[in-house]
């Protein structure tokens, strides 16, 4: 069964009914363009063909969560904070109730889903742009695209306390069957990207948490950078707004390792528009060079990559029909994405599976998916 038919079933054996609702959403993976759509920037994420589905319903005076996988969290109305796998829904529920006349009391949910956690696909935003527009439908708010990413989004920042940008949201929410979807985080306009080449996802089999002291710490890191920054051009909303040609006198007014990290942001910024022009022109061999300079920046640059993540990307580059590889989602663990010449995918993805890199890998041909939709 798909994960829609599991949630709905999984709901009946729990709660003894149907659900009023059941939405489900894709899980993504970004083609190029990382940490730097909380500074502004651009990013090329395409949805996965996996998803998660949410089933929700009415229980009078609490909540009730559970997965397919044997978890199960129980709290009184309104819910609050847990620190557990639940606060991604609950906090999606919190945000949409306050804007509901006649506000429930309570809800039921059920979860299943396809979504690898910890592999830097956005489980999380999966689960949170389901349940968005699961609820967002039952209690007749509409699900604009737009508005499910933005509560999705609200409650990853706000209730669980991931200071994220908006893209894994967004690209959940919004992106178009067979394309990537090119977003602008400063103003969050957006564009479909056609993408012919083949992709394939690498598990390094090291979870990330993106509540880790890492990530927030370069969240502050570019904050500081910009603050020092402000104080000589006031003007500067953004760090991707710094002018590429003034990059080099910029960084030498900037100690380490600010310099490094303000030199990834806006040139990756910049990688990220190149690539989507040569994807617009079929030029994968361009592309593939982007994505190879985007590790290499993440790597020694940003900083958020591990000697597993470089072994993987090592040996994919290795492969004949490989025209690129990096690590993809925020780093520290996670999945190295490759982009290999049209119609080798299957292979290098058996390669890889098949030892390349020192160990066996969870590899697999990445199949494009769709955006959100409500399914009952």
């Amino acid at each position: 069964m798909n994960p829609v038919a599991r949630a709905e079933a999984l709901f009946r054996a729990t709660f003894g009914a149907d659900p009023a609702r059941v939405a489900s959403a894709p899980g993504r993976v970004n083609l190029i363009g990382e940490h730097v759509d909380y500074h502004g920037g651009h990013v090329l994420p395409v949805a996965i063909a996996e998803r998660t589905a949410v089933a929700v319903g009415s229980l009078a005076g609490r909540f009730v969560a559970v997965s397919e996988h044997g978890s199960r969290a129980e709290f009184g109305w309104p819910v609050q904070r847990a620190g557990q796998w639940s606060d991604y829904v609950a906090g999606v529920a919190q945000l949409l109730a306050a804007q509901v006349s006649a506000a429930p009391d309570g809800l039921a949910v059920a979860v299943s889903s396809d979504v690898p956690l910890g592999a830097g696909v956005s489980s999380s935003a999966a689960l949170e742009v389901a349940a968005a527009a699961a609820l967002a439908s039952w209690w007749g708010l509409g699900t604009d695209p737009r508005a499910v990413a933005a509560i999705a989004h609200r409650a990853e920042t706000e209730f669980v306390g991931v200071p994220c940008g908006v893209m894994d949201q967004m690209a959940s929410a919004m992106a178009p069957e067979g394309s990537a979807l090119l977003i602008n985080c400063a103003t969050l306009e957006v564009r479909p990207v056609p993408v012919a080449a083949d992709l394939v996802l690498v598990d390094s089999g090291e979870s990330h948490a993106l509540r880790a002291g890492a990530y927030a710490e370069r969240r502050r890191e570019g904050e500081a950078a910009l603050a020092r920054l402000r104080s000589a051009d006031p003007a500067l909303e953004h760090l991707v707004d710094l002018a590429p040609g003034r990059l080099h006198e910029v960084l030498k007014s900037l100690p380490a390792p600010l310099d490094r990290r303000v030199r990834h942001v806006v040139e990756e910024n910049q990688r990220v528009l190149r690539a989507t022009d040569a994807l617009v022109a079929g030029q994968f061999r361009a592309f593939g060079k982007l994505v190879d300079a985007s590790h290499n920046s993440l790597r020694d640059l940003y900083e958020c990559s591990t000697a597993r993540l470089d072994q993987i990307v090592a040996a994919a580059r290795g492969i004949p029909g490989v025209l690129g590889a990096r690590l993809v989602g925020a780093g520290w663990g996670g999945s190295v994405l490759v982009v290999v010449v049209p119609g080798r995918g299957d292979d290098v993805a058996r390669r890889l599976a098949g030892g390349a890199g020192g160990r066996p890998n969870a590899a697999r041909r990445v199949k494009v998916g769709y955006a959100a939709t409500v399914n009952r």
